[in-house]
């Protein structure tokens, strides 16, 4: 009797233990898919951090999951094995955005107009340095004065260039109050780089008054015991020489690896237009329990360029150049509480020393130039040509006006700036049927030294954001930030959109959304605006509010023929408020402006091997208030410079399993800008065509070629600063 009663106690317990459903989702590259919603009977959970889930006292079910943006699956589960889901990513031109509400949302139901670069669309071109990447994402223009290594900007919707934050795996590259020295990230180590056009300030503080950049780190995967990598080298144009190496593996369930190290040299085409570039990498993530994980990232560059100056008006200054280094510290812990709750707490550091190098004696050149004058309401002046300033012609053809002036340069311009941002942060994730709620804290501490003064401040921020889904055809989003500054006080900024899905499956036509959205956004004075001191030439100004942009926004989204084609029209208005000019020997929020424009972009994925894509914006700017209101460049009505009217893109991607092949370019209209040197203040339209190609020649053996400016175009993106000529480059790839 006693042997019975245990062998029926034995087998009430198994079946006990058998009462529970569990199971894992998986994305189409084996990884665990997170906060994926699970429903069985009336319940629903959400996957953890390792795609995680289970349904207790139950022997059976028929399960549906949902996640945003992937096909939503029905499996029918018992509770004698363990599940393994695999969701198909929704649709071909479908992205997965985490920078638009700081969880992992699509654009429509975030409201939002975002961009994605993958992993293979950089592998596939080929561009060393990423702001080249970014020329292709509508609502950007991006303007490098001169060959490689030299300033780069990026300008969004018509904002200035301090109002784009970029990030490193959420750690912000700008110095303190936006500048940032986009010229020396590199491409090597990204896995994927996110676009946010429109005021993020809301959830990304006082930085991302026109929007976010956020570049992600390759991960390693922790099912790859073998290593994975590969070696590569090119050469080619103005002894060019990049090599890149890379490797990604892992440890069972617990730790993965990434690294990758990258040097890119070049003597340049023109004198003292040297420029070299190293970069590393390293991302480490391990798992400490089921639900539980932490990474770190690690990335640096020490980089050095000769600065020459304006290359085009014949201006070849042989001795400045330019030495920085940049170092950047992500640490994340990721945990789950349950099934619908999600929280991570962050640490970052980022230091940037910049070292301008000049010994030489002063000295002068003198410069002379025959220019156009174009009289109308708005007066403009175009660059002709160059003469000999030792001997100007004695007659000057009709039309044109000659102008000389003088080039100083030397004198010991030395200089050294070294900022630092600290960062730490607590972010909370409510996922619930048809929403999520995400709130959190950001505390940073910036400081600086400035030419020998040292400066800081610290912020506190407070931030929350809700989404909400009403049925399949109504999304809602709304976020606001209230954040305290040491130097300019308490400041709110706050952002929302809703969109509406107009129209299911109809003929061609899969889907057509409407969006509307409206934010402000805050960009905070820099270090040097709030603290300079170097008397009697300036002087920092505590009392400095932060500048404000106020954007609305309408779009109309629409996908077609199988979701294999997208197009998206949006129109926006910014307006620039508290702008800060230096006037005297200090800083005023003094100037203002605005920007308004139609923006397109579509994409076409003809077949799985074809890729076309294509940008074009339609820019009106116009600046209203100015501490120079009469000049021809900068004054009251003008337009703002280096944001042209009409600016575009297109590219074709081939890439079957063997080989790829990408042709793609960048058209930039005529535009307002100052030269500073001869007064011109329009630069001309321009179009730089590239391509590249790869082969697979054998099985760990690939060929790699690049060629810049394939129709040797000469150009300025800045007035004065000649464009590299057309530059080739090639090489071969090693991979395991």
């Amino acid at each position: 009797m006693r042997t019975v009663f245990l062998l029926s106690l034995s087998l009430g317990l198994c079946a006990g233990e058998n009462s529970t459903i569990h199971g894992t989702i998986l994305d189409p590259s084996g990884r665990a898919v997170e906060a994926a919603r699970v429903t069985c009977q009336n319940q629903s959970v959400y996957s953890n951090a390792e795609g995680r889930f289970s349904f207790n006292n139950l022997d059976k079910c028929q399960v549906r999951v949902e996640k945003t943006g992937f096909d939503s699956r029905t499996v029918d589960l018992t509770a004698a094995s363990d599940a393994r889901i695999t969701l198909d990513i929704a649709g071909r031109v479908d992205n997965v955005v985490v920078s638009a509400n700081r969880t992992e949302t699509t654009p429509e139901q975030a409201a939002i107009a975002a961009s994605v670069i993958t992993e293979q669309q950089l592998a596939a071109r080929q561009f060393p340095m990423i702001f080249d990447m970014l020329r292709e994402i509508p609502g950007l223009q991006v303007n490098e004065y001169g060959p490689i290594g030299t300033l780069a900007e990026v300008f969004t919707r018509g904002a200035d260039s301090t109002g784009t934050l970029v990030l490193l795996d959420g750690v912000p590259l700008n110095d303190p109050g936006g500048e940032l020295h986009l010229e020396n990230l590199s491409s090597e180590g990204l896995e994927r780089v996110e676009i946010v056009r429109g005021p993020e300030s809301a959830l990304f503080g006082a930085e991302a008054a026109a929007g976010v950049i956020q570049l992600f780190t390759k991960h390693g995967d922790p099912e790859n015991a073998v290593p994975h990598g590969s070696v590569s080298y090119e050469r080619g144009s103005f002894q060019t020489d990049r090599w890149i190496a890379n490797l990604t593996g892992g440890l069972p369930s617990r730790l993965d690896y990434s690294l990758s190290a990258s040097e890119l040299h070049t003597a340049g085409e023109w004198p003292n237009t040297f420029y070299k570039n190293n970069s590393g990498m390293a991302n480490l993530g391990y798992k400490i329990s089921d639900s539980t994980q932490v990474r770190g990232v690690f990335r640096v560059y020490d980089a050095i360029a000769g600065i020459p100056g304006q290359i085009a008006y014949g201006i070849d200054d042989p001795v400045p150049n330019e030495h920085e280094r940049d170092d950047t510290v992500s640490l994340r812990l990721d945990d789950s509480r349950g099934s619908n709750y999600r929280q991570q707490f962050t640490f970052g550091f980022h230091r940037l020393t910049d070292r301008y190098n000049d010994n030489e004696p002063y000295g002068q050149q003198p410069l002379a130039a025959l220019v156009q004058n174009v009289g109308g309401p708005t007066p403009a002046v175009y660059f002709v040509s160059l003469v000999n300033p030792n001997a100007p012609p004695a007659v000057i053809p009709p039309g044109l006006t000659l102008v000389q002036t003088t080039n100083y340069f030397g004198g010991d311009n030395n200089s050294f700036n070294l900022t630092e941002r600290k960062i730490a942060g607590y972010q909370g994730t409510l996922s619930y049927h048809g929403g999520a709620l995400v709130f959190g804290y950001d505390y940073q501490d910036q400081s600086g030294v400035l030419s020998g003064v040292t400066a800081s401040r610290t912020n506190n921020g407070f931030f929350a954001n809700v989404q909400q889904n009403f049925g399949r055809r109504i999304f809602l989003s709304g976020g606001a930030r209230i954040e305290h500054s040491s130097a300019f006080g308490t400041i709110g900024s706050g952002r929302g959109g809703a969109s509406f899905l107009l129209l299911g499956e109809h003929g061609a036509l899969s889907s057509t959304s409407f969006r509307l959205s409206a934010g402000r956004g805050v960009t905070e004075p820099s270090l040097l605006e709030n603290y300079a001191q170097a008397p009697p030439y300036y002087f920092g100004n505590p009392a400095l509010r932060p500048e404000t942009t106020t954007t609305y926004e309408a779009a109309l989204v629409s996908e077609w023929w199988g979701r294999r084609v997208k197009t998206e029209v949006a129109a926006f208005r910014n307006s620039f408020h508290d702008l800060i000019a230096f006037v005297g020997d200090t800083w005023e929020n003094i100037e203002a402006s605005w920007a308004r424009g139609v923006e397109t972009s579509a994409q076409a994925r003809v077949t799985n091997n074809i890729l076309i894509t294509g940008a074009y914006m339609r820019l009106d700017t116009r600046i209203t208030a100015s501490t120079t209101p009469e000049s021809s460049d900068t004054g009251i009505g003008e337009q703002l410079v280096r944001r042209p009217r009409n600016s575009g893109s297109i590219s074709l991607a081939v890439t079957p399993k063997r080989w790829s092949l990408v042709v793609g370019g960048s058209f930039v209209g005529e535009r307002q800008d100052a030269d500073f040197t001869f007064g011109i203040t329009r630069n001309p339209a321009y179009q730089n065509i590239y391509a590249s190609a790869s082969y697979d020649l054998a099985k760990h053996f690939t060929p790699i070629l690049k060629i810049d400016n394939l129709l040797n175009e000469r150009y300025q993106e800045v007035l004065g600063y000649q464009a590299l000529s057309r530059g080739i480059l090639g090489g071969v790839r090693i991979h395991w």
